[in-house]
C-alpha cells in the first residue's frame, strides 16, 4: 500500500509543540539559574546556554530577562497557589470552610516541599533584595483570590461578620504560611526543616480556623511532634 510522503515544513514558527517544549527549558534553566545566583547574577546568555540554545532562540520566546522572571514568580505564588486550590473540591468551598481550608493548607504545604517548588522558593528568597515589589505583587494576587472566597463565606454566613474584613482576614491566613514557606522550604532546607515547615504551616491552619470559624468547626488531628497543647 503506498503511502503519501510527507512534506517537508516550511521555514517559519516551529510547531507548537515544540515551542513549549522550548519554552519549558529556557523556563527551567532560568529557574535553577534565578535559585542560585539570583536575579541580578543571571544573564540571557547563561540560561540560553543553560539550554544549549542560542539567545536568538530565547528571544522568540521572551523579551528579555524580566519576562522570564516574571513568568518564574508566577509559578511560585499565583501559580502554584490557583493550581492547588483547583485540586481540592469546589463543594468544600462552597459548604466548609474549615474542611476547604485543611485541604488547601495540605496541598499547598505538600507542593512547596517538592523539589522544583523549593527552587521557586529559592527565587522568592533572592528576589527580596532587588525585586521586592514584585514578590509582593506576587503574594498580593493570591491573598486578593482568597479574600474574594472568605466574602462569599462571611456572606453566606459561614464566618460570622465581626471576624474580620476578608482582606484582614485573607493576610492573617497567608502571611504566617509565606514566612514558614521561605524560611523552611527552600531548596537548600534539609528533611528536618522541611518537616517543622510541614508541621507549621498546618498548625497555622488549624489556629486560624480554631479563631475564626464557628466553634462548630471541629479539629481534625495535625501531625506533630511536640506533643504540647496551646490554648
Amino acid at each position: 500500500m503506498s503511502t503519501e510522503p510527507q512534506r517537508p515544513r516550511r521555514p517559519g514558527r516551529p510547531p507548537k509543540s515544540e515551542a513549549q517544549d522550548t519554552k519549558g527549558a529556557l523556563i527551567e534553566a532560568a529557574l535553577d539559574l534565578f535559585a542560585r545566583h539570583g536575579y541580578g547574577g543571571t544573564s540571557v546568555r547563561a540560561i540560553a546556554q543553560a539550554t544549549g540554545l542560542s539567545e536568538s532562540v530565547l528571544y522568540r520566546h521572551f523579551a528579555n530577562k524580566q519576562a522570564i522572571f516574571e513568568e518564574v514568580l508566577f509559578q511560585a505564588g499565583v501559580g502554584l497557589f490557583e493550581s492547588q486550590r483547583a485540586q481540592v473540591d469546589p463543594a468544600l468551598a462552597a459548604h466548609d470552610p474549615a474542611a476547604f481550608l485543611r485541604a488547601l493548607a495540605r496541598n499547598l504545604v505538600t507542593a512547596w516541599t517538592e523539589p522544583r517548588n523549593r527552587l521557586l522558593t529559592s527565587v522568592l528568597v533572592r528576589a527580596i533584595g532587588d525585586s521586592h515589589l514584585q514578590v509582593i505583587s506576587t503574594f498580593k494576587t493570591a491573598q486578593e483570590e482568597m479574600s474574594h472566597l472568605i466574602a462569599h463565606w462571611i456572606g453566606a454566613g459561614l464566618i460570622p461578620p465581626d471576624r474580620g474584613r476578608p482582606d484582614q482576614l485573607a493576610w492573617e491566613l497567608f502571611a504566617p504560611a509565606a514566612f514558614v514557606r521561605l524560611l523552611y522550604l527552600h531548596a537548600e532546607a534539609d528533611p528536618d526543616t522541611q518537616r517543622a515547615g510541614h508541621e507549621l504551616v498546618l498548625a497555622h491552619a488549624e489556629f486560624f480556623i480554631a479563631r475564626v470559624l464557628p466553634t462548630s468547626a471541629k479539629p481534625t488531628a495535625v501531625s506533630t511532634d511536640s506533643g504540647d497543647d496551646h490554648d
